[in-house]
């Protein structure tokens, strides 16, 4: 062989042991940047779905009267948590439309699409084949707590009412539950 072909062999081999020892320098920098990256896109695809779980189960928590505080809260924050699920933005949005008065929708239409919202954020957090929709459609609600929002409403009525100086007048009351108060004996 000639000098040059020895020297090119000789300078191609010393060129290859200074990759290999670049590469064995670099591969555990790599190796944790990899895993850095791997560990916060885990921490970060938990932290939407706790949010996600923390929205529904308030919802869930709320759905026999979504007008409480923390059912308010948790409807405020579809959009933001499931900013990825069409579906889920989809359906508040309709449910959104229900709430409002003026288009008088029948109040079943509310809780058909409030069960529709539930379905879908339970769709996309993968409960969607463990939750029926009699699941999400049963709700507790004891007399008891119902008779304290209606007791609340008259006085928030009557404080409105005295506020603005005025008496309160006897269509300003909701509804009376069917069965309270009890009719004197």
């Amino acid at each position: 062989m000639s000098e040059w072909v020895q020297l090119a062999f000789a300078t191609l081999s010393a060129m290859a042991a200074g990759f290999a020892a670049f590469a064995a320098w670099q591969a555990p920098r790599s190796a944790a940047k990899l895993g850095e990256d791997l560990r916060q896109t885990s921490e970060r695809d938990n932290e939407r779905r706790r949010l996600k779980l923390h929205v529904f189960a308030a919802l869930m928590q709320e759905r026999a009267s979504l007008a409480s505080l923390d059912g308010v809260r948790a409807l405020n924050l579809v959009d933001v948590v499931f900013h990825d699920c069409r579906a889920v933005r989809d359906a508040w949005a309709e449910l959104f439309v229900s709430f409002d008065a003026s288009k008088k929708l029948p109040r079943h239409v509310q809780e058909e699409r409030t069960q529709k919202l539930l379905t879908d954020m339970a769709v996309d957090l993968g409960l969607g084949d463990q939750l029926r929709s009699d699941d999400l459609g049963r709700v507790y609600y004891p007399n008891a707590l119902a008779e304290e929002e209606y007791v609340r409403q008259l006085e928030r009525q009557a404080t409105k009412a005295r506020l603005e100086g005025q008496a309160p007048t006897a269509n300003t009351a909701p509804a009376a539950p069917s069965l309270w108060p009890p009719k004197p004996a």
